[in-house]
């Protein structure tokens, strides 16, 4: 009987589609620039491509003043384009302008 509950369990987990994000970290690089709207703040770092939810287009990274920790995120990212500074990101889906490019949703900035 205990054989016949684990073979069921087995094929329940078989046959369930579970939601998987394809987010992702980057490679690093410096912002080149900065494009800020009234919707969105978008950022270009030419050296990083990644595109872990294939957003129409990876030019750019964006955040939204609906994301969580906007402020932080926006501070965080003048900051190290006026300082010049080496930047990564994590990105889970896609945003910025008509929601094409990659969504930054963490920054790591280095010396």
């Amino acid at each position: 009987m205990m054989k016949f509950k684990f073979c069921v369990l087995i094929l329940v987990l078989c046959f369930i589609s579970l939601h998987a994000d394809a987010s992702g970290g980057t490679g690093s690089g410096v912002i080149e620039n900065i494009y800020v709207n009234n919707g969105w703040t978008m950022v270009h770092v030419p050296t990083i491509t990644n595109n872990p939810d294939n957003c129409p287009s990876a030019s750019y990274f964006a955040i939204r003043p609906t994301d969580a920790n906007y402020i932080t995120l926006h501070s965080t990212l003048l900051a190290a384009f006026m300082a010049e500074k080496t930047v990564r990101f994590w990105l889970s889906g896609c945003g910025g302008q008509n929601n094409n490019h990659p969504k930054i949703v963490s920054v790591w900035m280095y010396k």
